[in-house]
């Protein structure tokens, strides 16, 4: 029971300091991890090689996919670029237990853990939020690191003399023992690096034989896909695609590894002698099926792209469900507010495709109807989640977004209710003037123009020139509302008819109106968006490009 504890104690401890150092180096580092994945990510080298160095400066490569994951979702990163750097996080990942396997073996930890301790703890206290701060604090997480280890160590030492068990994972059924251990470990644990400690510890102890712990690594690095599936119960297709890369990475080489373990423990004892210690072995074996497995994915990487592109679209299929903002996203403001603005567009575009359709004479009250319930459902899913985000810790600079991406919805909102109010009246039976109809028509075919000029995506879109519409629009207006009045003083339409031909094209200038502040605003947005590294028009997302967004009842 005791040594029960013991083990425990020291799982608990290397979880921690794991915890602790990969948040102090997180806040050490920064905007740096945020810049390494925004621009260093343009060639399929630079992805591995980015995916590779961030793990390995953060201790954790769950973080570094969580954070690749919300760059995609936030339209920051193509799928393509994010697998890449997932790819060489897998591979970074594998520094942990070298660090294990050398550090924890070579010296004395517990004298190594206390000036650590020490020092990190002066710093944190001393220094608080600042990046000294946050030095201290991964120093003190890698003093409790090490001794969790420590304690592994012991246990797995005292174990291997009370307990041999020189035979455990041999055969068939033992390697499946071993196997299924291995991903239950990682599972329960929820950290790849947590098992490969144990496993390492285990096997330098004498509890296992390289053999067993080489098995257990194969189960380990599948068990820990569990957490990225776990993180995306829930969240958008992005979101998804971007997990099953990783979860993709680590099932496909398992048959990779399981079948020849014998043979690649063989050749690492031939490359690198015999004399090998066990703990160096199993993280030279732990590094080699990696390493292959990027070896052999690699040239397949558009491949599994493309067939994950295909995969999760039922949300896509669906236009009232949110295709950027995630929960996972909150922690990381600068992710929050690009997949926000990005979904802003989608109810901008949506709402002014809904605005143009009202324009068609042809069209049915009920089909626009449908659109505008599929519209108001997403703009209710845009404002829940500017509701999460103003309830987290929102950065000084960007604690003007949220306010303003309120505005912006409502603006939306209020065009899109004035649109359907106008065709209702026109649609009730208005008997039009000649001269009547004839403004309303020029008053229509401006605002066809200005709604298309509007989109803040356009590359010719122009806050000036939606200036000089705006212009235009107002005095067909003054026409338009000149000529119905004449029309009803002088007898040629009632005056209730003067009065519903009047609201039309009141309903008609509140559009336009509502849609140049939400333009005004969102092309401010545009410039926070520039103003990220690695974001803007040098990245195209699929979603935006391939998008159609017209609402018909069928969408």
């Amino acid at each position: 029971m005791a040594m029960f504890f013991s083990f425990a104690g020291g799982v608990a401890l290397f979880l921690l300091g794991m915890k602790l150092l990969t948040d102090g180096l997180k806040l050490a580092a920064g905007e740096t991890l945020r810049v390494l994945l925004a621009k260093y990510t343009s060639t399929p080298f630079k992805g591995v090689l980015s995916g590779i160095l961030i793990t390995a400066m953060v201790q954790s490569s769950s973080a570094v996919i969580f954070a690749t994951i919300g760059f995609v979702n936030a339209g920051m990163l193509t799928l393509l670029q994010a697998a890449y750097v997932i790819f060489g996080s897998n591979v970074g990942t594998t520094l942990t237990g070298w660090i294990i396997a050398t550090v924890g073996f070579q010296v004395d930890l517990q004298l190594l853990s206390m000036p650590l301790l020490a020092v990190g703890m002066g710093l944190w206290l001393g220094k608080g939020n600042s990046r000294l701060g946050a030095i201290g604090h991964a120093l003190v997480g890698f003093s409790i690191f090490f001794l969790g280890i420590d304690i592994l160590k012991s246990t797995f030492e005292n174990l291997g003399e009370q307990v041999p068990l020189d035979d455990i994972g041999t055969g068939f059924s033992g390697m499946m023992i071993m196997f299924f251990l291995g991903i239950l470990l990682t599972t329960v644990m929820q950290s790849s690096s947590a098992a490969i400690a144990v496993v390492i510890t285990a096997a330098a102890g004498g509890v296992i034989p390289v053999s067993a712990a080489a098995v257990l690594v194969v189960g380990a690095d599948i068990g820990t896909t569990s957490t990225a599936l776990l993180a995306v119960i829930g969240a958008t297709p992005n979101a998804k695609r971007a997990a099953m890369v990783h979860v993709l990475f680590n099932v496909l080489k398992g048959p990779l590894a399981l079948p020849f373990i014998g043979f690649y423990l063989s050749l690492i004892y031939m490359v690198f002698g015999s004399d090998l210690s066990v703990a160096i072995t199993v993280a030279l074996f732990h590094t080699f099926i990696k390493v292959l497995g990027l070896l052999v994915l690699l040239p397949f990487t558009n491949m599994l792209v493309t067939f994950l592109q295909s995969r999760f679209t039922a949300n896509e299929q669906q236009p009232q469900k949110a295709r950027f903002l995630d929960d996972n996203l909150l922690f990381t403001p600068s992710m929050a507010v690009s997949a926000l603005i990005f979904e802003l567009k989608r109810v901008g575009r949506k709402s002014r495709t809904l605005s143009l359709e009202s324009l068609d004479e042809e069209k049915k009250l009920a089909e626009l109807e449908v659109g505008l319930q599929t519209v108001f459902s997403l703009n209710e899913t845009v404002v829940e989640y500017i509701g999460k985000m103003h309830r987290t810790d929102f950065p000084p600079d960007l604690e003007y977004v949220l306010p303003q991406a309120l505005r912006i919805t409502q603006y939306f909102s209020e065009a899109r209710q004035h649109s359907i109010d106008a065709f209702t009246i026109e649609h009730s039976g208005v008997k039009l003037p000649k001269d009547v109809k004839e403004t309303l028509r020029i008053l229509k075919e401006l605002m066809r123009s200005f709604m298309t000029l509007a989109d803040s995506e356009r590359e010719d879109f122009s806050v000036l020139e939606l200036n000089r519409l705006v212009v235009q629009l107002e005095s067909s207006y003054e026409t338009a509302k000149m000529t119905i009045l004449k029309s009803g003083s002088s007898g040629v339409i009632p005056v209730k008819e003067m009065m519903n031909l009047h609201d039309i094209i009141r309903n008609y200038r509140r559009v336009w109106d509502q849609y140049m502040k939400a333009a005004v605003y969102m092309d401010d947005f545009n410039k926070l968006i520039e103003r990220q590294p690695g974001t803007g028009a040098e990245l195209e997302d699929p979603v935006l490009v391939e998008e159609t967004d017209v609402l018909t009842p069928a969408d």
